[in-house]
């Protein structure tokens, strides 16, 4: 499953040094809160929307793990 979800978010993030371990709890944490936040409050969740918290999301990443 987590080889489909690279394969779509390739052309829009880059994921080169993102494990397939690290890549499913990234979209387990972004799914669980667009979820919490969006769709259990009416707000709409945009494509765009996920394709911004998954960038900002390896950005911290990044930054994590190299400490």
């Amino acid at each position: 499953m987590t080889a489909m979800f690279r394969n779509v978010l390739e052309g829009k993030v880059d994921l080169s040094n993102i494990s397939d371990v690290d890549l499913k709890i990234i979209l387990d944490e972004i799914g669980r809160g667009a979820i919490y936040n969006y769709l259990l409050l009416g707000k709409d969740y945009t494509y765009e929307r996920f394709i911004d918290h998954i960038e900002s999301y390896l950005e911290l990443y990044k930054h994590i793990d190299n400490k």
